[in-house]
This record gives structure tokens, C-alpha cells and sequence, in this order.
């Protein structure tokens, strides 16, 4: 009977050992995930933005792509004609004159792109802002995550 309850009281150690370690295994881990976390939402440029200043200057966005797209589908779909001249200086401005129709094209293409990565960049500020969580879910990741 005593062999059994020393058998039982060793065993009852071992237990008592492995959730001991289990839970200090969980308390780093948690740590180590939650500075994570941190790192990741300060690395974000936009973080410090609020959420309505953020979905504003989104609006804003949206309204100067569209205006600038608009301008540039009209000079895009405007055509520059080189006409054929008889005399060298007139065949180079007509060059020039196409020319400068392509520049004031690919200009107004490159400041509707350069809106558009801006406006994707504040819309993955407010998606990772979005992903609504649960506290508890939100704890449970950061204990459980490897």
C-alpha cells in the first residue's frame, strides 16, 4: 500500500512537472508572439493614422484617380499626328510635337499609378486594421502560435 502510494505521489510530481513547463513553454511563447505583433503594427508606415483619417484619405484618393484617369483616357485617346515635310526643321518639330503629346501622356498614366499604390497602400492599413478578433480568440493565437 505505501509502495503504491509513493508510486502514485511520483507520478502526481511528474504531472504536476509537465504542466509547470507547459505553462512556462505558453508564458514565452505568448511574449515572444505579442512582440511580434508589435513589431509588425509598428513596421506598418500608415499605424499611427486613425481609422477615419485613414478611410478619408481613401475617399480622397478614390476622387483624384478618378479625375486624373479621366484626363488621362483623354489625352491617351488623342492622336498626334506626324505630317510629312518637306524641310528638315519642320520634320524635326513634328517629331518634337509627338513627342511631347507621348511625355504629357505618360506623365498623366504615371500620377494615376502613383495614386493607385498610394490608395493600396492605405487600403491594406485598413484591412489589417479590420480583421476583428475576440479577446479571448486574440490571446488564445498568441499562446498557441508557433
Amino acid at each position: 500500500m505505501d509502495r503504491r502510494r509513493g508510486q502514485a505521489g511520483g507520478v502526481l510530481v511528474l504531472v504536476l512537472l509537465g504542466i509547470a513547463a507547459l505553462a512556462a513553454a505558453g508564458g514565452w511563447n505568448y511574449r515572444r508572439n505579442l512582440e511580434a505583433e508589435q513589431r509588425a503594427a509598428s513596421a506598418r508606415p500608415l499605424h499611427g493614422y486613425s481609422t477615419a483619417d485613414l478611410e478619408a484619405l481613401a475617399d480622397a484618393y478614390r476622387q483624384e484617380i478618378a479625375a486624373h484617369a479621366g484626363r488621362y483616357a483623354s489625352q491617351k485617346s488623342q492622336r498626334a499626328e506626324a505630317r510629312d515635310r518637306a524641310y528638315f526643321d519642320e520634320q524635326v518639330h513634328e517629331f518634337e510635337k509627338v513627342q511631347k503629346h507621348s511625355a504629357r501622356v505618360r506623365e498623366a498614366g504615371a500620377e494615376v499609378s502613383v495614386r493607385e499604390a498610394e490608395l493600396a497602400r492605405v487600403e491594406a492599413e485598413l484591412r489589417a486594421r479590420g480583421a476583428v478578433e475576440s479577446d479571448l480568440d486574440r490571446q488564445l493565437r498568441l499562446l498557441f502560435t508557433f
